[in-house]
């Protein structure tokens, strides 16, 4: 016993370190988190314009979800008005789908497509004439502003002068209005300036290039920071930055999500400390002031409690001051708020005139804060606040008049995240609510024609929307059983003389259901007495008014949002209030001003923070068949085996368990024998024996026999289960320095100007670090014009060769490093080449090898690193063509020198398919889980044996490994993560057998390695995960799969067949992670060669 309980000691004590060590990491995650957003906001908030004299074009990674609303603004000058130009255009990665700006005949277009095909491509053309910009003296006269807004299938555009005073004419023009959200997102393709020649153009956009100068571009609000580009090609400069009012330096605008920290003010006094500003917010909890000392755990703050403003002073040694107001001030209107210290200590707290105040005791310490700072909105994540009661919940909305002691606080000239200046209204296009509250809104117009918004909750039944008028007129639309239901009463038309009923006149019930944590776009399309009923752009059903009975018309007076007041009472049904989030209100193509409700109850206007709303499964309970897939069970036998060797009989044996904390637990006996009574019903019989040694179930329904037999060694090693996925939500670190990834794309390249033309003529050296896994590649190339010399780095027969040869001499020649590591094993190398006079030497980490050369080498650049581009041609007349290996440098490149100049790839002339390089990566393919696919080949017939072998690493539960089904969508196979669990399953003619591995539902998900192993042959399937095996055979049916369509990996686009095998046959979970040594029948497969990649990592695997 003794000894036990020192057991339990050193494993309490283990614990503690180890959770202290989880904690730091934490801190230091968020700390890094924090960081990565400061960098972000301040590089897209440098005011840096782009010009361009025809040639150049951008591309950038948008901040960007699917919408039903959105926004564009720049402003621009030019001196060509005669040629039709591009400004701006972002494209759907997957889908014709897409927003524009363009110059057409001296005129600004705004185009959009939600979807629906070409012909509904919605062209706004301003009639406002755009002038060169030479006829203007006055820099602000030559500058034009453009304001382009998209609401559901309505678009608006304003241009106008920048130094006009009055507003621009605004003009708009609206599509089919069923197609209200543009499906982009940050794989989507944004283009600036002018758009690459292997963009095809869509819809009529001028696919000139600009000429001119652009700038102050911003997209949903969010400013891009125009220097931060992906991609450049053609030739860019920077510009004239645009004219701008100064704004108002008193206001700021809080953005939810951020903070602004400056230093104590000067000659602190506790006895004299005084705290102005002004706020207007709907947020209930909130940090709107702090001042503290993280060290000392010293503070005054000035927080939202529930509406209510509170002040709280902490000196110390438990001694604490708090007072608050009575009323709720979270009302979106300006509150005066003024927090005193004054001697005594006391604490004097005035909001709207109205004043509180509190003493502490005489022996209170005193409260020293000159070594402390000042928080505006929010607390960063880096503070560490251990034991102290400040709310670190972040403000949204807009502060003025910030002052201590007198003097204004200019939040925007120390460290801020998330803030702007000036106070913007009507920015507001999300609720979140969180169960038990509602919103109120006046509906106008009231006459329905059109409803538009987006949703997600994972609740079975929520109320969504619900608008009444007189004479029980309504129409709501609401969850239940996970499905969407709409519903529509009707006005009792000019002849109705019969009472007034409360029941629906018609209703739309969806066959899907969406309660799955994702957002949906909703649309109702009312015409005449037609009213059909969208999700995310779909039809999914319609109902009609009949001539009969009532009118045609449904005039509405009150909207409420999410829940009613219980003072409102609903029709038919009794719908919950929603717990989820809801956002892009349109009604009959007017947006709805979220601002102003005319009541409201425990709704976060402006934030969608409700938790639990990611999608996660829970259980690993198969789910039941939909109407869309009305399949029967095929009558299978499963055998689950393990393939580790096994003691035939025990009663009684040493367990040795291993847990995670490394401690061990031997010369233990544990023997179980549970017997569990027999369970009948109609349909199944089951019995169970379970023993320590042996386990064996036999379960019999009435058209199948699934018999599972699992062999359990006597002596056994576990690992103890995690008891949740591995976190990765956390940004991936990036190499630091002057590092870039090749080799994403298939074609990867960065072209280096010399700086002169002679620079690489006589004497020269370069050097650069290369990081790979792939053994053949060309990582760097000059030539000349004619390619009549030419010298390369090469990656070829597991070494590094350095090729050359000069116009007219013999050749070429090759040098060969002999390092004895080899190349592509995942770390850094460094090469070096250095000319020097007759002789050129190539040096591989410490080996060098050297050989002669001519004195003078004729070589012009560019240098082309990576690759070459897809523009460059080998010639048939020059030295060049046959002496380069085909393939392109995958991986990463840092730290390239030329002449001892450092020279960032990322800045180079020309760059195309680079991307970041991360600190830590591994070897295999990524899946970012954001849509992405890998269409391997088409027209594959799976026939009578098929075996797919891979290795997987992981954050999440669910996703698609691969899938294949034929162009009718009834047949296929998949092999996909479900539950945690990997589940392999056939659907042939007769049904789906499946089978499924039996690890724990987190064992996964714990981003390690596993591997996977899953055969067809005949009228059985076969899964090996880790090692343990597990079958399932058709006792009757075919002998073959005849499938005739493509093979995805990863996920698949939803264009594609019907995916008949997987869990969800229309709309798949994407995978997350990565894959490696996948072979498919005996086959290694080279993603290279696949005949479509949809946005995945290929050179590498990055490593959280």
């Amino acid at each position: 016993m003794k000894d036990a309980n020192e057991m339990v000691d050193q494993m309490q004590i283990k614990l503690k370190s180890l959770k202290n060590k989880q904690s730091k990491m934490q801190l230091n995650l968020m700390a890094l988190k924090d960081s990565i957003k400061r960098a972000r906001q301040q590089a897209n908030n440098i005011r840096v314009s782009l010009g361009s004299a025809g040639s150049c074009k951008r591309s950038y990674k948008p901040i960007i979800s699917p919408s039903s609303t959105n926004s564009i603004s720049l402003n621009f000058k030019t001196n060509s008005t005669n040629k039709d130009m591009a400004l701006f255009l972002l494209k759907s990665a997957t889908l014709d789908e897409f927003m524009a700006l363009d110059i057409t005949s001296g005129k600004v277009r705004f185009l959009f497509n939600n979807g629906g095909g070409q012909t509904n491509t919605v062209t706004i053309e301003h009639d406002l004439v755009i002038k060169n910009e030479a006829e203007s003296t006055k820099e602000a006269e030559k500058w034009y502003s453009v304001v382009a807004n998209r609401i559901g299938s309505t678009g608006s555009l304003m241009v106008k002068k920048l130094s006009g005073t009055t507003d621009g004419k605004v003009i708009s023009k609206s599509g089919l209005a069923q197609y209200s959200k543009l499906d982009v997102n940050q794989n989507s393709h944004l283009y600036m300036a002018g758009v690459p020649s292997n963009i095809q153009m869509l819809f009529g956009v001028a696919s000139g290039g600009f000429i001119g100068c652009l700038g102050d571009v911003q997209l949903d609000n969010k400013p891009i920071g125009l220097h931060n580009f992906l991609t450049s090609d053609g030739y860019c400069n920077g510009c004239d930055n645009v004219p701008s009012a100064t704004v108002l330096g008193s206001e700021f605008q809080f953005g939810g999500s951020g903070y602004a920290e400056l230093p104590q003010v000067p000659k602190f006094d506790v006895k004299d400390y005084n705290v102005d500003l002004e706020f207007r917010t709907f947020w209930e909890d909130a940090l709107l002031f702090a001042s503290l000392d993280a060290n000392t755990g010293q503070y005054v703050s000035v927080e939202l409690n529930n509406g209510r403003v509170v002040m709280k002073v902490y000196y110390g040694s438990g001694h604490q001051l708090e007072l608050g107001t009575k009323k709720q001030y979270n009302t979106n209107q300006w509150v005066v708020v003024k927090a005193r210290l004054q001697k005594g200590p006391e604490a004097i707290l005035t909001v709207n005139g109205q004043t509180n105040n509190n003493n502490a005791s005489p022996d209170t310490p005193e409260l020293d804060l000159k070594n402390g700072n000042l928080y505006f909105g929010g607390i960063p994540n880096r503070v560490v606040l251990p034991g102290v009661n400040i709310t670190r919940k972040p403000f949204l909305g807009c502060m003025r008049f910030l002052a201590i002691n007198g003097n204004g606080q200019k939040l925007l000239r120390n460290i801020h995240l998330d803030i702007q200046g000036g106070c913007v209204q009507n920015k507001t296009r999300v609720i979140g609510m969180l169960g038990d509250g509602y919103t109120q809104y006046p509906a106008d117009p009231s006459q329905l024609e059109d409803v538009s918004f987006s949703f997600k909750t994972r609740e079975n039944d929520a109320l969504l929307v619900y608008a009444r008028g007189k004479n029980n007129q309504y129409y709501m639309l609401s969850m239940e059983s996970g499905k969407l239901v709409a519903r529509f009463k009707r006005g009792p038309g000019k002849r109705r003389r019969r009472r007034y009923r409360r029941a629906a006149d018609t209703m739309v019930t969806s066959t899907k259901t969406f309660n799955d944590g994702y957002v949906h776009g909703v649309a109702v399309i009312k015409t005449r007495r037609k009213l059909e009923v969208f999700v995310d752009d779909q039809s999914i059903g319609f109902g009609r008014f009949s001539k009969t009975g009532g009118g045609s018309k449904i005039e509405t007076e009150i909207i409420y949002i999410g829940g009613v007041p219980p003072s409102v009472s609903i029709p038919e049904v009794t719908v919950p209030k929603l717990r989820g989030c809801l956002q892009d209100f349109v009604f009959n193509k007017h947006i709805l001003n979220l601002e102003n409700p005319m009541s409201y109850e425990r709704a976060d206007i402006g934030r969608c923070s409700v938790p639990n709303l990611v999608p996660a499964f829970t259980t690993t309970v198969a789910p039941p068949l939909t109407t869309q897939s009305m399949r029967t069970v095929r009558k299978s036998t499963m055998t689950v085996s393990q393939s580790t060797s096994t003691v035939s009989q025990s009663t009684s044996q040493p367990v040795e368990v291993t847990t995670t904390t490394g401690m061990v637990m031997d010369e233990t006996t544990m023997s179980t024998t549970k017997q569990t009574p027999e369970m009948t019903s109609p349909s199944t019989t089951l019995k169970s024996t379970t023993t320590m040694a042996t386990t064996t179930m036999v379960a019999m329904t009435t058209t199948t026999m699934v018999a599972m037999t699992t062999t359990i060694p006597t002596t056994v090693t576990t690992t103890q289960a995690p008891p949740s996925c591995f976190r990765g939500d956390q940004p991936f670190e990036k190499e630091p320095g002057a590092a870039a990834n090749f080799g994403d794309y298939k074609s990867s390249t960065a072209e280096i100007p010399l700086a002169s033309e002679d620079e690489v003529k006589f004497n020269w050296d370069l050097s650069v670090d290369f990081r790979t896994y792939f053994d053949t590649a060309l990582i760097l190339y000059i030539s000349n014009k004619d390619q009549s010399a030419f010298v390369a780095l090469q990656l070829a027969d597991g070494q590094v060769h350095l090729r050359f040869r000069d116009a007219g001499s013999p050749g070429p020649y090759t040098l060969t490093s002999k390092s004895k590591q080899l190349p592509n094993d995942g770390d850094w190398h460094m090469i070096a080449v250095q000319k020097q006079d007759d002789k050129i030497s190539l040096t591989v980490d410490s080996d060098k090898q050297s050989t002669s050369i001519s004195k003078e080498i004729d070589l012009k650049g560019p240098i082309y690193l990576g690759g070459l581009s897809s523009s460059y041609v080998l010639k048939d007349s020059g030295v060049v063509k046959g002496e380069l290996v085909s393939q392109i440098f995958k991986g990463c490149l840092r730290n390239f020198t030329l002449n001892k100049r450092l020279i960032p790839v990322t800045q180079s002339q020309v760059i195309s398919g680079v991307s970041d390089c991360y600190k830590k990566v591994d070897k295999g393919v990524y899946f970012s889980g954001d849509e992405t696919y890998a269409l391997y080949t088409t027209n594959v017939v799976i026939g009578s044996s098929y075996k797919i072998e891979f290795d997987f690493r992981t954050v999440q539960q669910q996703g698609v490994i691969l899938t294949i089904s034929n162009r009718n969508g009834d047949l296929g196979m998949a092999l996909e993560l479900f539950g945690g669990k990997m589940r392999f399953a056939v659907a042939n003619w007769d049904g789906i057998y499946e089978v499924q591995s039996d690890d724990d539902e987190f064992a996964l998900c714990d981003n390690k390695w596993h591997s996977v192993k899953a055969e067809y042959v005949k009228d059985t399937i076969i899964l090996t995960v880790d090692g343990k095996s597990m079958t399932a055979s058709s006792l009757d049916g075919s002998q073959e799969l005849l499938t005739n369509d493509a093979i995805y990996v990863g996920g698949y686009p939803e264009w594609s067949a019907p995916q008949s095998a997987t869990v969800d046959v229309y709309y798949p979970a994407f995978f997350k992670g990565c894959i490696r040594n996948m072979k498919l029948k005996g086959i290694d497969v080279d993603w290279y060669k696949f005949s479509s990649i949809r946005e995945l990592k290929l050179s590498s695997c990055p490593v959280y």
